[in-house]
């Protein structure tokens, strides 16, 4: 009895959820660890390893939106999800055949078109399928945990080690081998959750009857926007550079640097469904506020410390700042608006969170380094952090702990 419960469908989604995002994160960072290697064939600049990252985040800014109204609107979302995924697979393995930054450039661009629309889809399933009490938990672990365990932690490892064993291009080649299994798994245990179901059917609430116009205007739907966006500004200049001045600057190993980066992705992979968790007792703001604090000092752990064992525990201890990316990227907006319009509020804080933090960031980051160093985009990392932490202050509350204590409540607009 306890074996049928504990493997609810709840948990079901869960657990394929998190695979998927998991896979999502893998192959989008993949490139980020495997540069150096490239480097060997295509001579890039640091503006060109900005541009890669910002080629993806370009196309996911605008598709992830896309994919929020997608959510909202198909009568399948699980066909739809399934095409994305095997979509994204298959140019993953179209990277080890390129010979030229540029075509690289391309096929990151396309990259991004598929994989944008996977977090609002799977997100605005799961927040419907998931009970009130579990929503920050589930979330946070498909968001943050999935993306500590498979873009942070086992990526540098997996894909390091097979670009020394084999090369680069054989590493991208494999990544097709889970990417067909996910989609096996999304098309024979996803079903379509209940549209709007008896939640939207028992919010008569005023907060039901407001528009899109009224949705885009409340105050946490930009701020998660603003917010989001300084979050990736520290994400993905931490995480497109932090490998390279590792490598070149500091003149550490290519499987040193892979532990270091793959302790902060331990401790996002840890942390990062720990603190959800948390958000779902204490409240969204107030854990926003204390673990984004702590986001600030990771670009300063591989500056400035010189052990590389204290640089590895130091990283993953700041690490847990990323547990505040899935309060921004889904619980938050999710819970700010009406539940039909909760994929579009989770795609546009996503969207507009990419074409800033990972579109622009990449970009200006990579010209700084070639001007200043590859210090600069570490420190820009930590300034995005910074800001984040300064406009989480702002927040409205809408953890339900919070909002049940406090009955009485309306929606701020």
């Amino acid at each position: 009895m306890e074996k049928r419960k504990f493997w609810s469908y709840e948990n079901k989604l869960v657990t394929i959820f998190f695979f998927v995002i998991g896979f999502v994160f893998f192959d989008r960072l993949a490139i980020n660890f495997l540069v150096p290697f490239i480097q060997k064939d295509f001579t890039l600049t640091n503006t060109q390893i900005g541009l890669l990252g910002s080629a993806l985040s370009l196309v996911w800014a605008f598709s992830s939106p896309l994919g929020g109204f997608l959510s909202d609107k198909v009568k399948s979302r699980k066909t739809v999800l399934a095409i994305f995924v095997l979509g994204f697979s298959v140019i993953s393995l179209s990277q080890g055949l390129v010979a030229t930054f540029a075509l690289l450039f391309v096929l990151r661009m396309i990259m991004g078109l598929l994989e944008g629309p996977i977090v609002p889809i799977t997100q605005s399933i799961l927040v419907a399928e998931s009970s009130e009490s579990r929503r920050g938990f589930n979330l946070g672990f498909t968001l943050n945990t999935a993306n500590g365990v498979f873009g942070s932690f086992l990526a540098p490892l997996v894909i390091v080690a097979l670009a020394n064993l084999f090369d680069w291009r054989t590493a991208f080649y494999l990544t097709i081998i889970p990417g067909i299994m996910i989609v096996f798994f999304i098309w024979k245990s996803v079903r379509e959750p209940k549209r709007l179901s008896e939640e939207a059917a028992s919010q008569t609430s005023a907060i039901e009857k407001l528009s899109l116009k009224d949705v885009l205007g409340h105050r946490n739907i930009w701020l998660t926007v603003l917010i989001f966006s300084c979050f990736m500004i520290y994400l993905m200049a931490f995480q497109i550079f932090g490998p390279v001045y590792m490598v070149n600057d500091k003149h550490m190993s290519t499987t040193t640097m892979s532990f270091v980066m793959a302790a902060f992705g331990a401790g996002t992979a840890i942390l990062g469904f720990v603190v959800p968790a948390i958000s779902d007792r204490i409240g969204r703001k107030p854990t926003a506020l204390i673990f984004g604090f702590l986001s600030i000092f990771a670009p300063f752990a591989i500056l400035y410390v010189q052990s590389e064992m204290l640089m590895v525990v130091l990283v993953f201890l700041f690490s847990s700042g990323m547990g505040v990316g899935a309060l921004l990227m889904s619980v938050i907006p999710s819970e700010s608006v009406p539940a039909k319009y909760r994929g579009i509020a989770i795609g546009l804080t996503t969207g507009i969170g990419e074409l800033f933090g990972g579109v622009l960031n990449p970009i200006f980051s990579g010209m700084a380094a070639d001007v200043w160093g590859l210090s600069a985009p570490l420190l820009i990392s930590s300034c995005g952090a910074l800001l984040a932490f300064i406009l989480s202050m702002f927040l409205i509350e809408t953890a339900p702990v919070k909002i049940q204590a406090n009955s009485g409540i309306k929606m701020d607009v």
